[in-house]
């Protein structure tokens, strides 16, 4: 038996008006069996599983780092969450919001953002300067040689022909100036926007050294089980936590920031810093309450603040994705699960907890 797409979907429609589909309901009114389904649609594998609102808004937001929201169709979110057209624009229709650019769901663009979007237009300025500067290279090669081939050696070395070279040598000249003006005005760009994000993370404050743990052993292991990754995370949080020890007590800082985003963010996601003295901060990704206070027990500084990422599990899969070392949506989903938020008891002198922005 041949049962086309429109088939399908029309059999899909006629049940949903009945209430939540099942594969078996589905097959009989197709006359087909489930395994036949299965085999050729598999999309009804998840009619009877319940998808949650983090999960369809991960999908949204894993389509919308691959192209722009316009261009984002609601038949590609549901083959990304694996259910029908038909069970999205049900059960998630309040979520077609976010492909929407002038639905107020996208932040305004920031100082940085700007900066970014002149960087990448005088970057494709420079890239079309180098294609043009090329193309008239060898217009002007093509151009010298025919002259070359008309006259013989004698006539090419009179006073003519190099004027003529001279011309297209000073044409030549002037084209790689302009290439390398737009090159510096690129630099330029790029170095304002090194100081930009400095002073907008770093408050006035200076930070004498930034410690992060080293996951990249985990990178090097070929099939990694969770029981791996958490022995591999936890050596490299203890290796991290005690240089920190070191640095604190050869440099004497006024604060310690430790920072805790639970692969969700970056450092400079952080929404404040103390507006002067000298800064250490310490990264670090430990979910529990007693590897903190063990810590911080440790290296006695009596100014010591707390800032930490609060966010979705989905949003957390989804930049957890893009780091380098493969953590998986398994491991990140039970960090996630166990984390406990730092509190002021734990020792520290300011806790504060924030949301990051959009990735």
């Amino acid at each position: 038996m041949r049962i086309d797409q429109k088939t399908f979907d029309k059999a899909v429609k006629e049940l949903e008006k009945r209430g939540e589909i099942k594969v078996s309901d589905l097959a009989t009114k197709l006359g087909v069996s489930r395994g036949w389904l299965y085999d050729n649609f598999p999309a009804v594998r998840n009619f009877n599983q319940r998808l949650t609102e983090d999960e369809a808004i991960a999908a949204i937001e894993t389509l919308r780092a691959e192209k722009p929201s316009e261009e984002i169709t609601i038949g590609e979110i549901s083959e990304r969450l694996g259910i029908v057209r038909q069970t999205f624009s049900r059960r998630f229709s309040h979520l077609k919001k976010y492909l929407k650019p002038d639905g107020g769901v996208f932040a305004p663009s920031t100082a940085e953002e700007k900066l970014l979007a002149q960087v990448k237009q005088l970057e494709e300025q420079l890239k079309n300067l180098k294609k043009e500067q090329s193309a008239e290279l060898l217009r002007k090669e093509d151009e010298i040689f025919s002259l070359f081939m008309r006259r013989d050696a004698e006539d090419f070395e009179s006073r003519s022909m190099q004027s003529t070279i001279k011309r297209f040598q000073n044409q030549v000249e002037e084209h790689a100036e302009h290439a390398k003006a737009k090159a510096r005005e690129v630099t330029d760009l790029r170095l304002q926007l090194s100081k930009y994000k400095s002073q907008e993370n770093q408050g006035g404050c200076e930070i004498l050294h930034h410690l992060r743990p080293d996951y990249s052993a985990i990178s090097e292991l070929e099939t990694p089980s969770l029981k791996d990754i958490n022995r591999f995370f936890k050596a490299a949080e203890q290796e991290s936590f005690e240089q920190a020890e070191v640095v604190i007590a050869d440099l004497k800082p006024d604060y310690v920031v430790f920072f805790q985003p639970f692969l969700s963010c970056e450092y400079s996601s952080i929404p404040a810093l103390p507006k002067s003295g000298k800064v250490v901060l310490v990264e670090s990704n430990v979910p529990l309450a007693d590897q903190r206070k063990k810590f911080i027990s440790n290296i006695r500084s009596q100014n010591i603040i707390a800032i930490c990422a609060q966010t979705s599990l989905a949003k957390t899969r989804l930049f957890s994705r893009g780091l380098k070392v493969p953590f998986g949506d398994e491991y990140v989903s039970r960090l996630h699960a166990s984390v406990t938020l730092p509190v002021l008891k734990d020792g520290f002198s300011a806790v504060i907890i924030f949301e990051p922005g959009p990735l």
